[in-house]
C-alpha cells in the first residue's frame, strides 16, 4: 500500500507537469517553476516546492527532469513527500485530445513520512481535498527506485520502515486500474510485492488485489479486497490466501499448504474473522479452522484461535531437502527438542500483548505423532510465556509445561514440566531410538521437575520420578560446552533405584542412551536407595558416593546391607583402558549363606566348571567373613595383577592368593599363580567346600587341604593337592589344563593311604555291602585324562587284606560308562549281591532276609569290567577256584557273563544276573557243570558216600521279590541232571528171591510187619549199579520238583519223585522199588518196596513201605492153591459147553430149511402176476388197432359218397350191429363182466 502511496504521488506529478507543459503558447517559459509549483500544490491539495533544478525540453518528446521536490509538511518542518529526481516523457498527439500519455516516468530514491496520529487518522488525509484529473493522464511505465517510507504510529510509539523500494507500474489512468510489481524491506525484512486494482467505485471503495512474498519466510499472502477511506482511516477488507514460498520443484502436489479466510486490516488492527487451513491431499486434506486478531491500537493485543483435526506432517510434504517421513532411531532427546525449537523460531513472535490458543486432534511430523495438543502462549520479547502446555506424546505419555520459552540467541525453557507416560518403552523408543530393557519392563513411568533447558545446560530440580513401584527425588543437572567435555550430576533418594532405568535416563538427558555416550561425560553420584537394581540383580540399603572423570571411576563410599544375602563394603578406584587397566580396591564381606551371592557371580561370569563347582560348594561356606583385596597395573604399568582372600567359613579358615602378569592373562588363566589352604575341624565341611557333595557323616577330624596351581605353557599348569588327617592321607600331582574346554586335563600320579575307607566311601554315598567293621586300604595309581576318557592304570593295593590290581577307564562322554579289569584274590557272590538287593542274610537266624530290598543309589550306570578271581564263593558247595568272567554293573544290576571256573570236581560255564527295580529285586540266572563229582554234592553215611559216579547239571531260573526270601519263594525255572556210572550205596536189588523163600517159610502166616523186619535185613545191604540217569527236575516258587525219573538194573527198577524246598531247606521225596519177578509175576500185585525220604536237606530221614510186597508174597501162596481148583471146574464147563453147542446148531438147521421153501412160492406167485399183466397188454393193444381200422374205412367211404343238397334232410344213424357206442361216445364196461382185482399186476389174492 505504501508503494501505491508513492505511485500516486507520481501521477499527482505527472499531472502537475503537464498542466504546466502542455499550455497555451502564450506561457512563459521563464516562470515554468513557478506555475508547476502552483497547478501541483492546486491538484494534490499540499504544498509542493522544486528544490532542485528543473530541466525540460519538446522534441522529439515533451520531457521533463525535477530535482529535489518536497510535497507537503510536517509539524516538525520535515517534509511529508521528497522525490531526489524526478523525470517524464510523454506524447504529444494524445494531447490533442484531452489527455496526457507519460510512456516513461522514473522516481529516484523517493522518501514519504506518513503519521498516524493518535486518534487513529492519517495527517496525509486532512486538509484540503486534492483536485486530480484522473481519468485523464495514462501511464504506461513508472520505475521507483530506492525509495523509502517513514510509517510513524503515534498510537503505540513505534516507527515502521520500508526501505530498498524498488517497483515497476503502470495504470490505464489514474483512477485505475493500477498494476504495481517490486520489492522492499520492511523493518529489516526483505521480500517482493505486486499490486493490481480497478478504479475507485461510486462509493469510494478501490478493489485492490495484493501479494507479498517474503524472503526468509516459508510463506506469501494473496490479498484481495476493498480499500477505502473511512472517518479519514484507511480500511483494507476481503479475503486472503497464504501461500508456501518455495520453488516450484520442491512442492508436492499434495502437500501444498491451503490457507484462505477472510481479513479486516486497519490503521489499528488486522482482523481475520474466519480462516480455513488445508494442507494434503485435496480430496482428503487435514483442515484447521479458527479466528485471529492483532490490535495495533492503543491497547496493542493480539489472539489467535486454532481448531483442527489430526494432520500428518509426512504426508504433507518434508521439510526442504533434509525432510525425513520415516521413523529415525538415531534421533535423542536434545535433537527432538532441537527441531521442536526450530519449528517454533520460524513462528513469527508477535510484539505486542496478546495470546494464542491452539487445539489439534493429533500432529504426526514424520515417526512421532503427537495427540491431544491444547497449547495456550503468550508473546513475550524474544520467546513466548507458556501459560499451559497439554500433549499426549507416543507411549501414551501425558505432557503438561508451564514457563518461559526463549527462541532468540541463547534457547531455553524455565519452568514446570511434568511428563507421565503410561507405556515407558514406546516413549524410550521415541525420545532415544532403542528401548532399554531396564524400561522395557515398566508398566508407568513419569517425572515431575523444575527444569531449565538450555543448548548447554539440563537441570531438573526438585525432581521426583516414578518408574513402576519406584519412586526417587532428588536432582539431575547436565552441562555441556564447547571444547570439554560434558558434566552429568546425579543427587537421587528413593526406594528404589534401577541402575539399567537410571542410565537411560540420563542417556535421555545427555541425548544419548548407549553407555559410549553416557562414559563421555564428568560424572558425579551420590545414591541411596532402599533397593536398587543393576544388571538383573539387587541389592538393599545401598548407599553410594562415586565419581566418574578423565576415564577414572572412583567409589569414595560403597556400603550394601543386602545383595544376594551378602553384606559388603568397599573401596577403591580404577583407571585405564581395560587393556592394561590400573586398579586398587578393598572389600569387606560377609554373609550367613554365601551360595546366592556365587550364583550371582556366576551369572555374571564366563561359564567355567571351576566357578560351577564352587557354586556348587556354596553351601559349605555358611557364616563367611572375608577380606578381599585387588590390585592391577600402575602408572607405569608394569605392577602384577594380585588378588587375594582371607577369612573364615563355616568354621574353618580359608586363605588364598591369586597372581597373574596382568589382568588379561588373569582372565585367561596364563602366567598365573594360585595358592591356597582350607583348614577345617569336619572334614565333611573341608570335602564340602573342596566341590565334593558329602553326605551328614563323620569322617577324620581337623582336615587340611593344599591346592597349588602354576602356569606353565599356555593354559597348562603343574598342580599339586594334598589331603591330610590324622589317619588319611591323600596326594595327587600332574600335569592339567585349566581352559575352560579343557579344564583338568592331562596326568598324574594318585596314592592313597588310609587305616579306615568306610567313613570317606559313605561321605560320597558309597556303600559297600558288610561294611562297619573299617576298611584299611593302601593303593596307589596312575591317571591321565583327555575330552574322551579318564584312564586310570597301574592300579595297586590292598583292601582289608585282599589285593587288588587292575585298569580303569571312564568315558566323559557318556556319564556312568566305564571298562577295565580287575585282578581280586577273593569274590563273593553274596558280597555282590548285597551291593544291589541290600541284606541278602539275617545274622540273627542265618536265613535270608526279611527286609525290603533297598532302593538303588546308583542308575544310568554302564561300567564293564573283565574281573578274575582266585577264588570266588558262590555261596554253596564251596568256592570256584580260577574264577574268570566278564561283570557288568548298570548301577541298579549286575550281571556275570562268560563266566568260567572249577567247581565239584568238574567245569562251570554260565551267566548270572541280578538287579534292583525301584525296590523289586530280580534274579536271571543260567549255567552248565559238567564231569562234577557226585560224592561231593549227596549225602554221605558212616560207610560212605549214599552215591557215586559223574554228572552234568544244565540248570535255567530266575526269580523277583520285594525281599531276598520272597525272592527265593518266587525262584523259578528248569534243568536237566545227566548221572553216569551212577552207584547207588545200601539197595540190594537182588533180594527178591530170598524174600519169596521166607515168605514161603511163613506158610499162611504171613504179614505186612512180618514182611518189613525179613526186608529191611535184606534190602538196605550191598549196592545198585544203575548206570546213566537223565533227571529232568522244574522249579516253580522256590521249589525244585523231579517226576517221573526212572531207572534199573536187571533185578529191579526204580521210579521216584522229589521236592525240594528251597527256602525252607526241606525235601520230601520217595522211590518205588519194583523186582522183577520174572515167571513168578501176579496179575493185580507187584513186588514193590517205597522209600520215602523227609526233613532237612542236610540229613532226611527214610522210611520203608512193604504193603505192595506183603500183597504180592500173600497173593502169591493163595494162587497156588486156586489154580488146583480152577484146573477141576475147568473140565465140567467144557462138556456143558459142548452140549449147549449141539442143540444151538440144530435149531439153525430147521429155522434156515423154512426160509428156504418159503422162498420158492414167492417166485412162483410173482411169475403168474407177471404172465397175466402180459396178457392184459396184448388185449389192449389188439383192441386200439380195430377202432384205428374202423375209423379209416369211414373215412374213406365218406369221401366216396356224393355231396348231399343243402336242403336235404341228414340220414337217421343206424346204430352198429355190434350193439357198440358211436365213436366218441364214453362206453360202459362190457356187458357181463365185473371188476377182476385178481389180474392186478404184482398183486396176488390169497
Amino acid at each position: 500500500m505504501l508503494a501505491r502511496i508513492l505511485v500516486t504521488l507520481g501521477g499527482l506529478l505527472v499531472v502537475a507537469l503537464f498542466a504546466a507543459l502542455i499550455a497555451p503558447l502564450f506561457i512563459d517559459w521563464t516562470s515554468f517553476r513557478n506555475d508547476f509549483e502552483r497547478e501541483a500544490s492546486r491538484i494534490m491539495g499540499k504544498p509542493v516546492v522544486v528544490h532542485g533544478s528543473v530541466d525540460a525540453r519538446l522534441i522529439p518528446f515533451p520531457t521533463v527532469t525535477l530535482n529535489d521536490v518536497r510535497v507537503g509538511a510536517s509539524d516538525g518542518g520535515a517534509p511529508l513527500i521528497q522525490v531526489a529526481q524526478f523525470s517524464m516523457s510523454a506524447e504529444l498527439a494524445p494531447f490533442l485530445s484531452g489527455e496526457a500519455l507519460i510512456f516513461d516516468m522514473r522516481l529516484d530514491r523517493p522518501k514519504a513520512r506518513l503519521r498516524l496520529q493518535p486518534d487513529g487518522t492519517l495527517d496525509w488525509a486532512r486538509g484540503s481535498r486534492a483536485a486530480i484529473p484522473a481519468h485523464t493522464v495514462i501511464l504506461e511505465k513508472v520505475e521507483i527506485a530506492d525509495g523509502e517510507i517513514e510509517f510513524v504510529d503515534e498510537q503505540t510509539g513505534r516507527t515502521r520502515r520500508v526501505s530498498d523500494l524498488s517497483a515497476d507500474l503502470s495504470a490505464r489512468t489514474l483512477a485505475g486500474p493500477w498494476r504495481v510489481e517490486g520489492r522492499a524491506t520492511l523493518d529489516g525484512e526483505a521480500g517482493s510485492f505486486s499490486l493490481s486494482s480497478n478504479t475507485v467505485d461510486e462509493t469510494g471503495a478501490l478493489s485492490l488485489r495484493a501479494r507479498l512474498v517474503p524472503d526468509e519466510r516459508p510463506f506469501g499472502v494473496e490479498l484481495d479486497g476493498d480499500l477505502k477511506i473511512v472517518d479519514f482511516r484507511p480500511v483494507y477488507a476481503g479475503r486472503f490466501t497464504l501461500t508456501e514460498n518455495r520453488p516450484a520443484s520442491e512442492v508436492k502436489a499434495d502437500g501444498a499448504l491451503r490457507i484462505n479466510g477472510e481479513f479486516q486490516l486497519t490503521n489499528e488492527s488486522i482482523r481475520v474473522p474466519e480462516y480455513h487451513f488445508e494442507i494434503g491431499p485435496p480430496d482428503d486434506p487435514y483442515i484447521v479452522t479458527g479466528e485471529a486478531t492483532l490490535d495495533t491500537g492503543k491497547d496493542q493485543r493480539f489472539l489467535l484461535i486454532a481448531d483442527g483435526q489430526q494432520i500428518d506432517v509426512s504426508r504433507i510434504g518434508n521439510s526442504g531437502s533434509s525432510g525425513k517421513t520415516g521413523r529415525d532411531p538415531a534421533i535423542s532427546l536434545r535433537q527432538r527438542i532441537d527441531a521442536m525449537l526450530a519449528i517454533a523460531a520460524d513462528i513469527p513472535i508477535p510484539q505486542v500483548p496478546g495470546r494464542a490458543s491452539l487445539k489439534l486432534p493429533a500432529i504426526v511430523i514424520g515417526d512421532t505423532t503427537v495427540r491431544d495438543v491444547r497449547l495456550d502462549v503468550r508473546p513475550d520479547g524474544a520467546g513466548w510465556i507458556v501459560d499451559n502446555a497439554v500433549a499426549l506424546l507416543p507411549g501414551r505419555t501425558q505432557l503438561e509445561a508451564k514457563g518461559r520459552l526463549n527462541l532468540k540467541e541463547q534457547r531455553s525453557f524455565r519452568g514446570d514440566l511434568v511428563i507421565a507416560s503410561n507405556q515407558p518403552s514406546g516413549f524410550a523408543n521415541w525420545l532415544a531410538g532403542s528401548v532399554d530393557p531396564a524400561i522395557r519392563t515398566l508398566k508407568t513411568a513419569g517425572f515431575s521437575a523444575t527444569v531449565n533447558l538450555t543448548d548447554t545446560l539440563q537441570q531438573f530440580e526438585n525432581l521426583e520420578v516414578a518408574a513402576g513401584p519406584a519412586t526417587l527425588r532428588g536432582r539431575i543437572e547436565r552441562q555441556s560446552f564447547a571444547e570439554q567435555p560434558p558434566a552429568l550430576s546425579l543427587q537421587l533418594k528413593g526406594n528404589r533405584i534401577d541402575l539399567e532405568a537410571l542410565q537411560a535416563l540420563a542417556g535421555l538427558v545427555a541425548g544419548d542412551a548407549s553407555t559410549g555416550t553416557l562414559l563421555q561425560h564428568a560424572i558425579a553420584a551420590d545414591l541411596s536407595a532402599e533397593t536398587f537394581s543393576a544388571f538383573g540383580e539387587e541389592a538393599h540399603d545401598v548407599q553410594a558416593v562415586l565419581t566418574f572423570k578423565n576415564s577414572q571411576l572412583q567409589a569414595e563410599r560403597v556400603a550394601i546391607g543386602a545383595l544376594s544375602g551378602a553384606q559388603l563394603a568397599f573401596s577403591g578406584r580404577m583407571s585405564g583402558g581395560l587393556e592394561k587397566p590400573v586398579v586398587s580396591a578393598k572389600m569387606k564381606l560377609a554373609a550367613q549363606e554365601l551360595t546366592p551371592f556365587l550364583d550371582m557371580i556366576g551369572r555374571h561370569s564366563a561359564a567355567h566348571p571351576a566357578l560351577a563347582r564352587l557354586i556348587e560348594a556354596g553351601p559349605y561356606y555358611s557364616d563367611a567373613a572375608f577380606d578381599v583385596t585387588l590390585t592391577a597395573g600402575n602408572k607405569e604399568g608394569n605392577a602384577p595383577f594380585t588378588f587375594g582372600v582371607i577369612g573364615t567359613a563355616n568354621g574353618g579358615k580359608i586363605a588364598a592368593s591369586y597372581q597373574a602378569p596382568d589382568l588379561a592373562q588373569a582372565l585367561a588363566g596364563q602366567g598365573m599363580l594360585l595358592e591356597a589352604t582350607l583348614e577345617n575341624p569336619q572334614t565333611s565341611v573341608l570335602l564340602g567346600q573342596a566341590g565334593l557333595d558329602p553326605l551328614p557323616f563323620e569322617a577324620d577330624a581337623n582336615g587340611i587341604l593344599a591346592i597349588k596351581l602354576q602356569s606353565t605353557d599356555g593354559s597348562k599348569a603343574n598342580g599339586s593337592l594334598t589331603f591330610t588327617t590324622e589317619r588319611t592321607s591323600l596326594a595327587a600331582n600332574g600335569v592339567f589344563d585349566l581352559a575352560r574346554a579343557h579344564y583338568l586335563e592331562g596326568q598324574g600320579k594318585l596314592t592313597l593311604k588310609s587305616e579306615d575307607l568306610e567313613p570317606y566311601l559313605l561321605l560320597q554315598g558309597i556303600g559297600l555291602p558288610q561294611m562297619g567293621s573299617g576298611l584299611p586300604v593302601t593303593a596307589s595309581a596312575e591317571f591321565a585324562t583327555d575330552p574322551e576318557k579318564i584312564s586310570i592304570t597301574a592300579i595297586e593295593g590292598k583292601a582289608d587284606q585282599n589285593g587288588f590290581a587292575g585298569a580303569l577307564s571312564i568315558d566323559r562322554k557318556v556319564p556312568g560308562k566305564a571298562e577295565g579289569e580287575l585282578a581280586i584274590d577273593a569274590l563273593d557272590l553274596a558280597w555282590l549281591g548285597e551291593g544291589i538287593l541290600g541284606q541278602v542274610h539275617d545274622t540273627s537266624t542265618g536265613g535270608l532276609a526279611l527286609a525290603p530290598v533297598v532302593k538303588p543309589a546308583w542308575t544310568g550306570l554302564d561300567v564293564a569290567l573283565n574281573v578274575s578271581a582266585k577264588r570266588f564263593w558262590p555261596g554253596v558247595y564251596g568256592p570256584v577256584t580260577g574264577f574268570a568272567g566278564k561283570l557288568q554293573w548298570k548301577g541298579d544290576e549286575l550281571a556275570l557273563s562268560d563266566a568260567t571256573g572249577d567247581w565239584l570236581g568238574g567245569k562251570l560255564a554260565g551267566r548270572l544276573q541280578f538287579g534292583n527295580a525301584n525296590g523289586s529285586g530280580y534274579l536271571r540266572s543260567k549255567f552248565d557243570l559238567t564231569g562234577a563229582d557226585i560224592a561231593e554234592t549227596g549225602w554221605v553215611r558212616a560207610t560212605g558216600p549214599v552215591a557215586t559216579g559223574r554228572f552234568d547239571l544244565a540248570v535255567a531260573m530266575e526269580a523277583a521279590g520285594a525281599t531276598p526270601q520272597a525272592m527265593v519263594h518266587s525262584l523259578s525255572g528248569s534243568g536237566t541232571a545227566s548221572f553216569n556210572g551212577l552207584t547207588l550205596n545200601g539197595i540190594n536189588t537182588a533180594a527178591l528171591p530170598q524174600l519169596m523163600a521166607a515168605a514161603d517159610a511163613m506158610k499162611t502166616d504171613i504179614s505186612p510187619d512180618a514182611i518189613r523186619k525179613a526186608a529191611e535185613n535184606l534190602l538196605f545191604t550191598g549196592q545198585s549199579v544203575v548206570g546213566a540217569v537223565k533227571v529232568p527236575f522244574g522249579i516253580a516258587g522256590g521249589t525244585v520238583r523231579a517226576q517221573n525219573v526212572t531207572a534199573g538194573d536187571g533185578n529191579a527198577a526204580f521210579s521216584g519223585e522229589a521236592a525240594f524246598d528251597l527256602p525252607a531247606g526241606r525235601m520230601n521225596g520217595s522211590i518205588d522199588l519194583t523186582f522183577r519177578p520174572g515167571e513168578e509175576a501176579l496179575a493185580g500185585a507187584e513186588p514193590r518196596v517205597r522209600f520215602g525220604y523227609a526233613g532237612l536237606l542236610a540229613s532226611p530221614g527214610v522210611t520203608v513201605d512193604v504193603t505192595e510186597l506183603s500183597n504180592f508174597l500173600s497173593l502169591r501162596a493163595f494162587e497156588r492153591e486156586r489154580r488146583r481148583v480152577e484146573t477141576l471146574q475147568a473140565n465140567v464147563l467144557e462138556k456143558q459147553r459142548l452140549r449147549r453147542e449141539v442143540s444151538l446148531y440144530r435149531a439153525r438147521a430147521a429155522e434156515r430149511e423154512q426160509q428156504r421153501l418159503r422162498t420158492i412160492a414167492e417166485e412162483r406167485r410173482r411169475q403168474a402176476a407177471a404172465a397175466e399183466a402180459a396178457r392184459m397188454r396184448a388185449e389192449a393193444e389188439a383192441r386200439a388197432a380195430a377202432e384205428r381200422r374202423a375209423e379209416e374205412e369211414e373215412r374213406l367211404r365218406m369221401r366216396q359218397l356224393p355231396p348231399r343238397s343243402i336242403g336235404r334232410q341228414q340220414a337217421p344213424v343206424t346204430p352198429p350191429e355190434d350193439g357198440g357206442t358211436r365213436q366218441g361216445q364214453n362206453a360202459g364196461p362190457p356187458a357181463g363182466h365185473g371188476l377182476n382185482f385178481d389180474m392186478l399186476p404184482d398183486i396176488t389174492v390169497q
